[in-house]
């Protein structure tokens, strides 16, 4: 078993979204974005993985396809294989999202 603090992935970076790596196993991997203000992670896909996006702190445009959907704390979203995701920070504050990559 292994524990990890989620408050310690909590890093920023001033050019650009800092990406942390929580667990990463043969066929998962939990990872940790922190976006500032302006912030984005391009569009791009996840062939043969689905992606689970948690919205844990902030708020956004989670764009699925070129659909733009806004998202905010609280928030889930699932990504499937075929499709491609980017994500922005449009908020004041920082925003956080957790992502999760399982193997179809």
């Amino acid at each position: 078993m292994a524990v990890k603090n989620l408050q310690d992935l909590q890093t920023y970076d001033e050019e650009k979204m800092a990406k942390q790596i929580i667990f990463n196993e043969p066929k998962s991997k939990a990872i940790a974005f922190n976006f500032l203000p302006g912030q984005a992670m391009p569009q791009h896909g996840h062939p043969h993985k689905n992606a689970f996006v948690f919205v844990i702190e902030g708020e956004g445009i989670c764009s699925l396809d070129h659909i733009d959907s806004a998202i905010q704390q609280g928030d889930a979203i699932h990504c499937n294989p075929q499709q491609k995701i980017s994500i922005k920070n449009t908020g004041a504050a920082s925003m956080t999202v957790y992502v999760v990559l399982s193997e179809e």
